[in-house]
């Protein structure tokens, strides 16, 4: 309910304000950026186009959603009150799936993706048998994990590239405390072929400009608004997940372009971009 609430603050302040990533000089003064065409509208044979770059055809699989319920009955001292006012509690885990897969080349260059996108919560469910209080959940936990190979059909460099991206929330190990603090939650991103690593972070802002110009500090925490790739611990690429586009450094030679705009594309195509917000879609 309380996620519920942040997704519908979060929305309010977006209509009236403009949220930006914000992109360091000194990296877009040396950098190309590349808006990305085919991410709104029509999602069916949906087709990406930045810069040079064009992917086939996406093709998605069967999105696998299941619901699970079940009675709670390791009852905390708490919860047995809860039952004083005929409320009882159950278990709850939710869980999706869902798969894609699609080719991204420049002309010359070609490597085809496959991802694979995986969430699971679990939540304590409040059942109200007084139709005026109706039922309520909190989340007690959940795991997101994307991750995609990426295999270039070149001649030279085919070495096969794994992106792994891992959000975990526990509500036990949780710290915030105020009302609107941001969750604690473990994430985890990178890409690799086992020879180089990339790192993925995402990057978040906790301030908006309102339509008049006044800053104004964003509810329910930092708002996400894309990722940072950085290799040999330098930033190579961003991706804004705002605006849709796509940064990257101008020194890259083809072979390493095509790494990056494939490991950016397969970001920007995942059903879940901020997840702590996302679930409560599902």
């Amino acid at each position: 309910m309380f996620n519920k609430i942040i997704g519908v603050l979060l929305f309010f302040l977006a209509s009236c304000t403009a949220a930006k990533l914000s992109v360091p000089t000194d990296f877009s003064s040396q950098a190309t950026k590349m808006h990305v065409q085919g991410l709104n509208g029509w999602m069916v044979n949906q087709q990406l186009n930045f810069g040079n770059y064009s992917t086939s055809a996406v093709k998605r699989g069967w999105d696998f959603n299941s619901s699970i319920q079940h009675t709670k009955f390791n009852i905390k001292p708490e919860e047995m009150v809860l039952r004083v006012f005929d409320i009882d509690t159950d278990k709850r885990t939710l869980s999706q799936r869902n798969k894609f897969q699609y080719t991204i080349q420049d002309g010359n260059l070609v490597s085809e993706i496959f991802a694979t996108e995986k969430f699971t919560e679990k939540q304590l469910v409040y059942k109200s048998n007084n139709p005026y209080l109706g039922d309520a959940s909190k989340t007690n936990g959940y795991q997101y994990a994307f991750s995609a190979a990426i295999l270039p059909l070149t001649a030279k460099n085919n070495d096969p590239w794994s992106l792994v991206l891992i959000n975990k929330y526990d509500a036990k190990a949780d710290t915030a405390k105020g009302l609107f603090d941001r969750p604690y939650v473990e994430e985890e991103g990178y890409a690799t072929n086992g020879k180089e690593n990339i790192a993925i972070r995402p990057l978040r802002i906790d301030k908006v400009t309102t339509k008049n110009g006044r800053d104004t500090k964003v509810f329910g925490g930092k708002m996400l608004t894309g990722y940072e790739l950085r290799w040999d611990d330098g930033v190579v690429g961003i991706i804004d997940i705002m605006d849709n586009n796509i940064w990257l450094a101008n020194n890259l030679d083809d072979h390493d372009r095509l790494i990056l705009s494939s490991i950016s594309s397969a970001i920007l195509l995942k059903r879940m971009q901020d997840v702590e917000k996302d679930k409560d879609n599902l």
